[in-house]
This record gives C-alpha cells, structure tokens and sequence, in this order.
C-alpha cells in the first residue's frame, strides 16, 4: 500500500465580536481576511516640568509647597479587565520607544525601574502616588523640579494613561539651566 500525504491550509477567522465567535476556513486567502497585529499604544518620552520659580531677584528665601505624581495615571475610571495583558502592552510599548528613540541607559531605568515599581501593586488605584514636597528657593537662585513623563496613547481612549518618575531639581544663577546629565528629554512617536 502507498500512503499519500495531502496538504491543506486551514485558516482561523472571526466573525463576529463575541469570544465564541470563531470558525475554520480552508478556502482562498485573500488580503481583506488577513488580521493585522498594530501596537496597543503610541509612546511619547518627555520630560516635563513640574515647577519652576526664578528668585535671582530676590534677597530672601522662598519656600513652595508643590504636588508630585508618580508611577501610573490613567485617563479613564474604566476597569481594566485583563490586568496582565495590559502590563504587558505597557511594557513591550515602552521597550519598543526604548529602541525607537535610541534612549540612554539612565532613562531607560528611570521609566524602568517606575514601571515595575508600579506594576508590583495589584490594585490599580495604587498605580500612582501622590504627595506633597517643599521647596526651600534661595535667594540669588532659579530653580525648577522637572519629571520624566511617557505617555501611552492608546487604540481606545480608555486604554491611554502617563507613567511619571521620581523628579529633579535644577538649580542655577542664570537663566539657563546645566543639564550634564542629558536629563531633558524629548521623544515623540
């Protein structure tokens, strides 16, 4: 007896919106029946300022109580229903902006070590925290608190959010501010 193998492409498709909704198809592929894979979210790397106040004028202390976000801000009250495929997207959009935009290892680990930080809280009301910081700006002084900031754009509104890092003071005698760190930073997608 002689065997004969036969090939056949099976191809999965969708036809409709609910989970169940699935079928095979071994018919001709055309380019209208292809899926296609886009990125969940768009990345924008910045860094913002959060303060700025210039006392070069003055001949006394300023003292400034000022708010600082950090970690996960959402634009929706929406639940997220798969909390782990939500990280994920987070994370591979990050990555990705990392390679993009050619960003340096110091960056890199600030959004990095954020996002984990983050993330390590199960409830997502806890993704962001919020607290109060004075600011004692000497006389003679311009000074300024400036955050690194990414926001993810995401297919649906209620997807987007912002990660925000720890912040940085910046303190000079002229109007212009060193940053020999290359900590200002602008990427957008």
């Amino acid at each position: 007896k002689q065997w004969y193998q036969r090939r056949v492409a099976i191809t999965a498709g969708k036809y409709g919106v609910g989970n169940q909704q699935i079928s095979m198809y071994s018919g001709p592929r055309y380019n209208d029946q292809l899926w296609k894979l886009v990125p969940r979210f768009k990345v924008n790397f910045y860094t913002d300022e959060v303060f700025h106040f210039d006392n070069r004028q003055g001949s006394s202390p300023i003292t400034r109580e000022i708010t600082v976000t950090t970690g996960i801000k959402r634009s929706s009250s929406h639940t997220i229903t798969n909390k782990s495929t939500y990280k994920m997207s987070v994370e591979a959009s990050m990555k990705g902006g990392f390679k993009l935009f050619g960003m340096s290892a110091t960056a890199k680990a600030d959004y990095s070590s954020e996002l984990e930080t983050t993330f390590s809280e199960n409830n997502e009301l806890s993704w962001s925290k919020t607290e109060k910081i004075v600011f004692i700006i000497r006389p003679g002084k311009n000074f300024k608190v400036m955050q690194h900031k990414v926001n993810f754009d995401g297919q649906f509104s209620y997807d987007s959010c912002s990660l925000l890092t720890s912040i940085k003071i910046f303190e000079s005698d002229t109007a212009h501010f060193e940053d020999k760190d290359n900590f200002i930073i602008s990427y957008v997608q």
